[in-house]
Order: C-alpha cells, then structure tokens, then sequence
C-alpha cells in the first residue's frame, strides 16, 4: 500500500477480489446454475457498468453490454 491509498479503496480492491474468487471457485466447480453464482455474477457485472459503462479507449467511446458479459 503506497502513502496516496486511501483505506476505502484499499478495502474496495479487496471486496472486488473477494467477489472474483467467490465468482471463480463456483465456476471450477461447476455450481453456475446457483443463486449464489447468480448473485455474485450481477455484483461483478454491476461494478464493471459502473466502472467502465462510458469509457473511451483511445478516440472510441466504448459501451459494455450484457449480451458481451454473458458471451
């Protein structure tokens, strides 16, 4: 952790973390016709809209979309 990380962000990467391997250890094991994974899959999915939803690479503006996320 460098001086300008602020604790909440530090706890937000770790929350993403946590959410990821949660995501990851269902889908290794096959559990992805769960609540849980269905839970934890809209959570991931949430945070990547409102992370990246208007990003823009370069000179293009780029959009996520469900049907991407689900693909």
């Amino acid at each position: 952790m460098s001086a300008n990380d602020h604790p909440s962000d530090t706890a937000a990467v770790a929350s993403d973390f946590t959410l990821l391997e949660g995501l990851f250890q269902l889908t290794v094991t096959g559990h992805t016709e769960d609540w849980e994974f269905e839970r934890l899959n809209n959570a991931v999915y949430e945070r990547l809209l409102s992370n990246y939803a208007q990003e823009e690479v370069g000179s293009v503006s780029v959009k996520l979309s469900k049907a991407l996320m689900a693909g």
